[in-house]
């Protein structure tokens, strides 16, 4: 049985494979499903579930594993949310760096503003053959720099300060030891153990 990942960003399916270590997690890529999955939903929960119930009804005999994922800034009222991947869609930058588009956005909404409180969210949806969909969430909390540092991360990584260190400069490994995503995926791991 495999465990197939609802999506086609290389950095997730990198991380998620990295902290599963289970040898058959694969992506939709290397089950050759190259179609996008038009996420509607206004909550992480709601985004995951439209993922996993797509792939879980295409692959009845796989545990499917679908994370939705995204920045919320307190001083943004929890923007951008679940629309995080889409959130500069309006700038013209954004068709050939979505995420230097996006951070570029962020960072000039909070120009002047002193409360850089953010956090990542990760809400993991998983389906077992025959079982109800079962939610596992895990959150990252720390603030928003006030300049991109790329580096080794994804996403809004080089914009993000954990312990007041950008998640971009450290190493994969560093990392997956305490990201949102790490966390939904241990609580994930604890119960598929417990079955």
């Amino acid at each position: 049985m495999r465990y197939i990942v609802a999506s086609n960003n290389k950095g997730k399916i990198k991380e998620i494979k990295a902290i599963l270590n289970y040898n058959n997690v694969v992506s939709l890529e290397e089950i050759g499903f190259l179609e996008e999955i038009e996420e509607y939903g206004t909550t992480f929960e709601m985004n995951s579930l439209i993922k996993a119930q797509t792939l879980s009804t295409l692959y009845p005999n796989d545990i499917i594993i679908a994370d939705d994922s995204g920045l919320c800034i307190d001083a943004l009222n929890g923007a951008p949310g679940v629309y995080s991947a889409r959130y500069a869609m309006e700038d013209p930058l954004y068709k050939e760096d979505k995420f230097l588009a996006c951070m570029n956005k962020v960072l000039n909404k909070l120009k002047g503003i002193s409360s850089r409180k953010a956090y990542f969210v990760s809400v993991v949806c998983l389906i077992n053959p025959g079982d109800e969909p079962k939610f596992f969430r895990g959150e990252l909390h720390g603030e928003i720099a006030n300049e991109i540092k790329s580096g080794n991360g994804f996403g809004y990584d080089p914009i993000f300060l954990y312990n007041k260190n950008y998640i971009s400069l450290l190493s994969d490994e560093e990392k997956n030891n305490i990201s949102h995503r790490k966390i939904a995926l241990e609580k994930m791991r604890k119960s598929l153990e417990e079955k």
